[in-house]
């Protein structure tokens, strides 16, 4: 059984490359340009079931996964240090990526795994 359906993919996402920030000469940070590497991506949300974590309700609570269609060679790798936003109302969400699993044996889901970071 598959894990998603094209019909599914219901929740639109971001994803965005943090730029690295700096400070100017009077030691006052500098944010760095972020670059948006995805700007819309179809996607499914799906939270982790109980018996998926071993007991650790924190964890459980900020941790979401996203289903999104396999990304062609072609296309730009999702990584680590990424950002997702995922497009909702009234308030966008912000999670940072804290892996990718790559369906590399059928090529049709890859499911991205992120932690809540904060409002956007």
């Amino acid at each position: 059984m598959a894990i998603a359906q094209t019909g599914d993919l219901n929740e639109r996402i971001q994803i965005v490359s943090k730029g690295k920030s700096s400070t100017d000469e009077y030691g006052d940070p500098i944010p760095g340009e972020n670059k948006i590497i995805y700007t819309k991506l179809f996607a499914m949300e799906r939270t982790q079931k109980a018996d998926e974590i071993a007991g650790n309700l924190e964890v459980l609570r900020d941790q979401v996964q996203f289903i999104i269609r396999h990304r062609r060679r072609t296309e730009p790798l999702i990584t680590s240090d990424m950002t997702l936003i995922h497009l909702i109302k009234p308030q966008n969400k912000e999670y940072r990526i804290k892996t990718v699993d790559y369906d590399t044996q059928y090529g049709e889901w890859d499911v991205i795994i992120c932690e809540r970071t904060g409002q956007v």
